[in-house]
């Protein structure tokens, strides 16, 4: 069982699985139930389909050259997860779609009174979902590829995908106190440390193993920790 990469796709999967179920209950709410399960079930598959054809072409990629393309897709998102995360954690802020109205947050408006099947509410659900879900998709595709660990990756994002239906369906009235910022950082986190492992695979560094990607996350984390506690005496040092 390869936890580095279960773990990196799960906690991937795992926000923008919930980003789409809040909105999804939130558009539901509205009056929207049909538009709202129809929008999902578009986009994701949508995007499903396409991550299907991209990873049977993307082996024929040199192998050298998935591990540069990999780690650098995994820095990029790690880098933008992390730096967030360090930042909310230092402002005390909570993520968009854990606000009172998560519409709102997200800069969603409705079509207003529902008559009838709403095209266009469709059509706003259906965006959303595949934005997340293509967020969940190049990460998926690309650590299964890089890893070949395809079993761990698809089981995480499957568990990733009901489990956050089960939340926001039984606790959304308490995801407020959901401790989304240290997710979204621990998240980060791994991403950096296996784009970093793969990129210097796909340079020709010898790790002393794969343990070392142990490392790599220890190390961004500390330097996370401190760039938070930096940053939020600043930020106290400057309001005084």
């Amino acid at each position: 069982m390869n936890w580095n990469v279960a773990i990196a796709a799960g906690g991937g999967a795992s926000l923008d699985f919930l980003e789409i179920a809040v909105i999804a209950y939130a558009i539901a709410r509205s009056g929207y139930q049909r538009e709202a399960i129809a929008g999902c079930a578009a986009g994701i598959s949508s995007v499903a389909i396409a991550a299907v054809a991209l990873g049977s072409n993307i082996q024929l990629v040199p192998l050298h050259w998935l591990q540069l393309i990999t780690g650098a897709v995994l820095l990029w998102f790690g880098w933008g997860w992390t730096k967030k995360a360090v930042v909310r954690q230092a402002t005390g802020r909570r993520a968009g779609w854990l606000a009172d109205d998560p519409l709102e947050a997200e800069a969603i408006a409705l079509e207003a009174a529902p008559q009838g099947f709403s095209t266009a509410n469709f059509i706003v659900m259906a965006k959303s979902a595949a934005l997340e879900a293509f967020e969940v998709a190049v990460i998926a595709v690309t650590l299964g590829i890089a890893s070949s660990a395809w079993g761990e990756v698809l089981g995480a994002v499957g568990v990733a995908c009901v489990g956050s239906i089960v939340v926001v369906a039984a606790l959304h009235a308490y995801l407020a106190k959901v401790p989304d910022v240290l997710i979204k950082l621990g998240t980060g986190i791994v991403l950096l440390a296996l784009g970093t492992f793969w990129l210097g695979e796909g340079s020709g560094w010898e790790w002393p193993g794969d343990w070392a990607v142990v490392g790599l996350i220890c190390l961004y984390g500390l330097v996370s920790a401190f760039a938070a506690f930096w940053l939020g005496r600043k930020m106290e040092n400057s309001a005084v």
